[in-house]
């Protein structure tokens, strides 16, 4: 279910700390979330070896692996994750990193295919969403292919780096209810 011939998405290990220090401590990235702060080694072997649960915490993180074939050893390539989870609504949003080395290869796509099968088959989510920066064209053509559709925009939503504002894109994935959907 997590996995392909050429990916899977599996659980935190701290074996997968500083990766996830790299990317999270990463400046460059913070206009897009909403830290502007490190997060200590300390805190990420916490998060990493801690007992997740996507009710409770109403977010989850995968590690995002990659092979070439059958006969390599897996890979870390990026991370996938669930936030604002909502059991009662049956939604959540997604979002997918991956290592700067191991762009522009398929790998995203691939992950965000995992996580729809398990969303579908596992969960019973009547959709998923996307928040992504108007001005990061990859990433909205990646959730396009994905079959994301763009159903709203909010207005000058983040500041870039170099201090302009970019609007904020929210695309939608719907699931069928029913076979006739």
């Amino acid at each position: 279910m997590l996995s392909s011939d050429r990916h899977r998405l599996r659980a935190l290990e701290t074996s997968d700390v500083p990766a996830l220090c790299a990317w999270e401590n990463e400046s460059a990235d913070w206009w897009m979330g909403a830290t502007v702060l490190p997060i200590s080694r300390e805190a990420m072997t916490a998060f990493a070896s801690g007992n997740h649960d996507l009710y409770r915490d109403r977010q989850l993180r995968w590690m995002l692996d990659a092979r070439r074939d059958a006969a390599q050893p897996w890979q870390r390539v990026g991370a996938v994750d669930l936030y604002d989870f909502d059991p009662r609504q049956m939604r959540a949003g997604v979002a997918v990193h991956i290592d700067r080395a191991c762009r522009r290869q398929g790998h995203a796509r691939a992950g965000l295919a995992l996580l729809d099968a398990y969303v579908q088959q596992h969960l019973g989510l009547h959709q998923v969403y996307a928040e992504v920066p108007a001005t990061h064209e990859v990433s909205l053509a990646l959730f396009g292919r994905c079959g994301f559709v763009e159903t709203g925009r909010r207005l000058s939503w983040i500041r870039l780096p170099e201090g302009a504002w970019s609007d904020v894109v929210t695309l939608q994935r719907i699931y069928p209810t029913s076979p006739t959907e």
